[in-house]
């Protein structure tokens, strides 16, 4: 199964040199993106975009996915392409979302932006991310860190919230053939073995660089994950162009 991703190989490298030849025309631009350190989430995305509509295929179910030519700024995905169906909300599950491997919430709920009451910006009341959003440097480059952000299906990205990762016993299947499951009683998420590594880095990643606590009781888990499921070229060469636009890479991908 782990192999079937080299088959995306040609396919990512077309992607890296259009990539990397857009970030260098756009250096002459002084308030471009991809010329500063990416400061907030909908830089990020704008970033994300343009390199995941090439690559073409979702992080979770492997489901190909292309511009929306009626949505402007969607991307919508292929059903047929991976056997992907929705649980219960087939409106959602129509596009991709940016998905955060380790949630906002665990890295914003500690902050005092986060539990603010009397939160105010450009004369608006906010509360919890967005108050954390319109004041707080800090979490607007935690929120926007691409080593964090992956395309998922709309739906899958709402039910999965704020869970951890973990292996759930069974193989019920709600997105059709997608092989990814939630415990919505036990707040388990169960992604595809060919992921596995690629999210256990992301939190090594994140704890090394912001200090965000792993989730309890899943420290080991993670790094049997890790073991079992190692970088493959297309993590490899992600985190190569994210440590171009960012300046740090994810050390824990090697």
């Amino acid at each position: 199964m782990k192999n079937l991703r080299y088959v995306y190989l040609p396919l990512f490298l077309i992607c890296l040199v259009s990539f990397l030849l857009y970030s260098q025309s756009e250096e002459k631009d002084e308030t471009n993106e991809s010329t500063h350190k990416v400061t907030d989430f909908q830089k990020a995305k704008r970033i994300l975009k343009r390199f995941y509509k090439k690559v073409g295929t979702d992080f979770y179910c492997g489901c190909k996915f292309s511009e929306d030519k009626e949505v402007l700024g969607r991307l919508k995905l292929d059903f047929e392409s991976c056997g992907l169906a929705s649980r219960k909300d087939n409106l959602r599950q129509t596009w991709i979302e940016w998905e955060h491997i380790v949630p906002a919430h665990s890295f914003g709920n500690t902050l005092e932006c986060w539990t603010k009451k009397d939160c105010e910006a450009n004369g608006k009341l906010l509360r919890g991310r967005k108050c954390c959003r319109a004041t707080d440097p800090k979490f607007n480059l935690m929120e926007a860190d691409l080593h964090n952000i992956v395309p998922v299906p709309g739906e899958i990205n709402a039910d999965r919230g704020i869970f951890p990762y973990g292996e759930i016993e069974g193989e019920e299947r709600n997105y059709g053939l997608c092989d990814f499951e939630i415990n919505f009683k036990d707040q388990t998420a169960e992604p595809k073995p060919t992921i596995r590594g690629d999210i256990a880095r992301t939190y090594f990643y994140m704890e090394w660089k912001y200090g965000i606590p792993i989730p309890e009781n899943r420290r080991n888990l993670y790094e049997s994950w890790d073991k079992l499921d190692p970088p493959d070229t297309f993590e490899i060469r992600k985190n190569e162009i994210i440590e171009r636009i960012q300046k740090v890479k994810n050390p824990f991908i090697n």
